[in-house]
């Protein structure tokens, strides 16, 4: 998962370059790049769990 505290500091310095267009637009860019990251992470971790442990899943599901 993504540093908290990196998204914090990229958000403290987004707010503090009102006014700067440019390295507004560079720290949004560098906070959406590491969401997005984290998502293809999330995507890649599930992925791994639904192959190894689907099984388990779908059994529990049918014990309901």
């Amino acid at each position: 998962m993504y540093n908290l505290e990196l998204v914090r500091q990229l958000c403290r310095e987004i707010n503090n370059a009102k006014g700067d267009t440019q390295r507004e637009e560079e720290l949004l860019s560098l906070l959406q790049a590491v969401v997005r990251e984290d998502h293809e992470e999330v995507r890649i971790r599930m992925s791994f769990l639904r192959k190894k442990y689907g099984h388990a899943i779908s059994d529990a599901k049918a014990a309901d």
